[in-house]
């Protein structure tokens, strides 16, 4: 008796609003080794599971769900082929190339076996066939809808399994030649009850090939506090000394420390920005929703700090600013270099990172400086191979992190010049 050769899906974690049904409706659960079409559970023998951000299902089910009939599912030579009506598509075992319709598609990762199994891309497969999973990160569930055009068993000639064009015509969404990244992620709302009165944003950013969704609130009573520092900061250095001897001694201690990390002697060092007391409470609660996302999809502790370094520089719009913002502001006014790097500083602090604020003073003849993060790794902590730039200071290494625009990446330096001089901060 031959063996069974179980091809496993590959499914980026994505959300999205469901569509109107063509077809019938597939829910596969994380873990359970049930699954249901149309409401009717049935079984199935791989139980979905996740890593690296990614669902991993059985192909069989997953095409079934698509409406590909199994004798339309073959593997012949390390080369996968799914065909259903107008639709074949071809995977090769260790590649990141998806042929539709013999249209090369280039994937952000690549085809590989898992314990025997050949792994797939899901995400990008479903879109090939014209429709959307949906993920639902509370619930734990996948949802795969039969897209339109699925009468009939969808047979075409499968007898060329060499990845050839062939004479079926490019489907619309292909047209360009590549696929947008189908993977979106929605973290629970960060809500408050509705007694509180908060004032609401929404997040968009990207990280590791998938684009995050979040709805955060902020207490409105937290970000008139720190309006009405940034205020006050902003008249002190715009008066008089007398005027600014009075108004410094009428403050308390905390207000003091804020006002003083701002003036030419302090060089920088707006480390008592990050540890406001009000503030630092909040970004623990930025940060225990962040940290759950990321365990959630299988970050290590080098790519959780990256994961959030990612959110702060994509999804808090740049902003120059005349002095330095608190937390829950820079959230909801947004901010410049500064004000990212203590947002940024006071969430991984909250996670228990060792973390210092990286200033680089104005060069000659301009007045404008920098200001990064230096995130603390041992290197056992460091997961990634490529080469990273840090600041050494008092026995720990300081691994630069970028907060003002998208895309960096821990140890990415943004300009060489950074690399010769600057001061490091760590927060206590």
């Amino acid at each position: 008796m031959p063996k069974k050769i179980f091809f496993l899906f590959l499914f980026c974690l994505m959300f999205a609003a469901p569509a109107l049904a063509s077809g019938s409706v597939t829910v596969f659960t994380v873990g359970a080794h049930t699954y249901t079409v149309d409401g009717r559970v049935q079984d199935i023998d791989v139980a979905p599971f996740t890593s690296g951000g990614r669902v991993f299902l059985p192909v069989r089910y997953v095409a079934e769900a698509l409406g590909v009939s199994p004798g339309n599912i073959t593997y012949r030579g390390g080369v996968i082929t799914l065909s259903r009506g107008g639709t074949v598509v071809r995977l090769t075992v260790g590649g990141n190339v998806m042929l539709v319709n013999g249209n090369a598609v280039t994937m952000d990762v690549k085809v590989t076996t898992v314990d025997g199994r050949a792994v797939l891309p899901a995400a990008w497969v479903c879109r090939a066939f014209g429709t959307v999973p949906v993920w639902n990160g509370a619930a734990r569930t996948v949802t795969i809808e039969e897209p339109d055009g699925s009468a009939g068993d969808g047979s075409v000639d499968l007898s060329d399994t060499g990845g050839g064009g062939g004479p079926v015509a490019v489907t619309p969404y292909d047209a360009g030649g590549d696929f947008p990244n189908p993977a979106v992620e929605v973290l629970p709302a960060l809500a408050y009850p509705s007694s509180v009165a908060t004032v609401s944003r929404d997040y968009r950013w990207q990280y590791n090939g998938v684009t995050y969704r979040w709805h955060v609130q902020v207490p409105a009573d937290l970000l008139d506090w720190d309006r009405k520092v940034a205020g006050m900061v902003n008249t002190f250095y715009n008066s008089d000394g007398l005027t600014q001897g009075v108004m410094f001694s009428s403050l308390p201690d905390d207000l003091q420390q804020l006002v003083a990390s701002c003036s030419d002697e302090a060089n920088g060092d707006y480390t008592p920005w990050v540890e406001e007391s009000l503030n630092y409470t909040y970004a623990g609660l930025l940060a225990k929703w962040l940290s759950a996302r990321a365990q959630a999809d299988g970050y290590d502790y080098f790519h959780t700090a990256e994961f959030v370094q990612s959110f702060v520089g994509g999804a808090i719009p740049y902003n120059l600013t005349p002095v330095p913002r608190l937390a829950a502001q820079t959230l909801i006014d947004s901010g410049d270099c500064k004000d990212k790097s203590i947002l940024l500083a006071a969430i991984l602090k909250n996670m228990g990172y060792h973390v210092a604020l990286l200033f680089y003073p104005p060069p000659p003849g301009e007045t404008t400086g920098h200001m990064a993060v230096g995130i603390a790794f041992s290197a056992g902590q460091i997961t990634t191979a490529r080469e990273l730039s840090y600041y050494p200071y008092d026995g720990e290494k300081y691994y630069f992190a970028e907060t003002t625009a998208p895309d960096w990446l821990i140890g990415q330096i943004s300009d060489e010049s950074l690399e010769k001089s600057g001061y490091v901060y760590p927060v206590p």
